[in-house]
């Protein structure tokens, strides 16, 4: 029976994390704009994150003044433009699927706390600094619904990208956010090991066939009450799709 707080190596906080600063804040921000990474936030609160099929390979005109090299359709991989067009498909599975799990009570709620959570138009500046966030393991023949523990997790700008990274825990993530409309992002990044230097997402060439390499593919978005959430789906290990819930740290 899986616990409801499920532990990698090295949890807990990095002690010299801290909420960056409002001048390195207003800095990012404003190399962000210089490369055209925020886009205008529109009016009005948004529901579920839009999971409309992807576009097909091969567009790489400018949309909305967005220049090719920043559109996630350019350099995503087929296999996760695949998983991405049937995001849908997957959260309906994998959830159906935890039904038939021997979850805990404080476990389905911190799942339904996060999946069922409104959520609104992302403004990118509000991404940016450090996150509490933890993994929760949805369907799938092995894990049904596991959450495990919080862990540390960051959004800065590098490179003129919004740039995500798990930096705590024995499994951890990095790379870059896409714009895809108002109300989502899209993450392409790859995983990495305890101490090992962060790798590049593969591109649209792909190869990368080792499951405990393989690309992350996830969805981005910006819950009312201030917490993210990122939606990976068709995980290769163990879940039919994976959560990322993050919270601000206390």
């Amino acid at each position: 029976m899986p616990t409801t707080q499920k532990p990698e190596k090295d949890s807990g906080f990095e002690k010299d994390v801290g909420m960056i600063s409002g001048f390195v804040a207003a800095l990012a921000i404003t190399m962000a704009l210089s490369t055209g990474v925020l886009a205008e936030t529109p009016q009005g609160a948004g529901t579920q994150p839009s999971t409309t099929a992807a576009p097909a390979a091969g567009a790489t005109d400018d949309v909305q003044g967005i220049p090719p090299e920043y559109m996630w359709t350019n350099v995503v991989t087929d296999f996760d433009r695949d998983r991405l067009s049937r995001l849908d498909e997957a959260v309906a599975l994998g959830t159906e699927e935890s039904y038939g799990a021997s979850a805990t009570i404080r476990e389905r709620a911190a799942f339904h706390k996060v999946m069922d959570a409104e959520t609104k138009p992302i403004n990118d500046a509000d991404l940016l600094g450090w996150w509490a966030c933890r993994t929760i393991k949805v369907g799938g023949k092995f894990s049904g619904l596991v959450v495990y523990s919080w862990f540390d997790c960051k959004v800065s700008v590098r490179d003129g990208f919004l740039f995500f990274e798990k930096r705590s825990g024995s499994q951890r993530l990095s790379g870059r956010l896409y714009q895809d409309g108002s109300d989502r992002r899209v993450l392409l990044a790859a995983p990495t090991y305890n101490d090992e230097p962060q790798r590049a997402y593969s591109g649209p060439e792909g190869g990368i066939t080792d499951p405990q390499r393989q690309d992350k593919l996830g969805v981005l978005s910006q819950l009312v009450d201030g917490r993210l959430r990122v939606v990976f789906p068709w995980s290769v290990l163990e879940s039919t799709y994976d959560v990322l819930e993050l919270k601000r740290p206390n």
